[in-house]
């Protein structure tokens, strides 16, 4: 894995572990039609999250960034089965597409949660659900109509595994990779 320059903190806040799409899968996910409502997620800051961590120190993301190497697993192309509004379309605050559960997204998941453990840092409660988020709503967004969302015909193709930062931003959060590793 490839760590990247350190931030001028004592460590890393919000951090998290997400998949980054090829730049095939980045253009297709680029092009489905969100609501004029929504913010689309910028091209460069799509990325299919793996787990939440929270805050890291340098030495624990480093051993982090070199415990993930390790544990990078090889991805065949995954179906996008949906495009959805989540929590609903009466109440959105995303738009996503979610991809298959794969045999290969539960041994990722297994993998990184196990990990985490052993690294001692706390394990995300929530289930993993494979999706990558393409637009994101106002706390104030009305309902939306669900019934134009399609999928696309996509086999979604990720090519590696990246330690992130998130920073809040005035206009969504920004991403910063700590670390990269290709996948095999």
């Amino acid at each position: 894995m490839q760590a990247t320059d350190s931030p001028a903190i004592e460590g890393w806040q919000r951090c998290f572990i997400a998949l980054a799409p090829d730049v095939t899968t980045r253009e297709a996910l680029s092009a489905i039609q969100v609501s004029a409502t929504a913010r689309r997620v910028p091209y460069e800051q799509l990325h299919l999250t793996v787990t939440f961590i929270g805050a890291l120190t340098f030495e624990q993301g480093d051993a982090l960034a070199k415990a993930l190497t390790e544990h990078a697993i090889p991805l065949t192309p995954t179906p996008v089965t949906h495009i959805e509004h989540w929590p609903s379309a009466g109440h959105p605050r995303l738009t996503v597409a979610t991809l298959a559960m794969t045999d290969e997204f539960v041994k990722l998941d297994w993998r990184v949660r196990s990990l985490m453990i052993e690294q001692g840092l706390p394990v995300d409660a929530r289930a993993f659900r494979p999706h990558v988020t393409l637009a994101r709503f106002g706390r104030e967004a009305g309902p939306v109509d669900h019934a134009t969302l399609s999928p696309p015909n996509l086999l979604a193709r990720f090519e590696s595994l990246i330690l992130y930062s998130s920073t809040p931003a005035r206009h969504g959060a920004r991403y910063r990779a700590l670390a990269i590793t290709s996948l095999p």
